[in-house]
């Protein structure tokens, strides 16, 4: 019998490393969506091949400083 695998629902429920597939699922985007914001260079990520790994540590350090830009945008802080 197969293991069932789970999708993750936050950040913090993603593998250290991890696919375009399973970050597009936290942020639920497509994965075109994400493909593009990577070639756009608005996701950090590792290439390897043709694989595109993402750091979790990495994401999150990406997820507060657009949460940052976006309140000073607005003067929020």
């Amino acid at each position: 019998m197969r293991a069932e695998i789970r999708k993750p629902a936050s950040l913090d429920e993603l593998p250290d490393f991890c696919s375009l597939e399973e970050v597009s699922k936290v942020f639920q985007v497509s994965c075109a969506t994400a493909y593009r914001m990577v070639e756009q260079g608005n996701i950090p990520c590792l290439r390897i091949g043709r694989r595109v790994i993402v750091s979790k540590e990495h994401l999150k350090l990406w997820v507060g400083r657009s949460i940052d830009m976006g309140s000073e945008q607005h003067g929020t802080t």
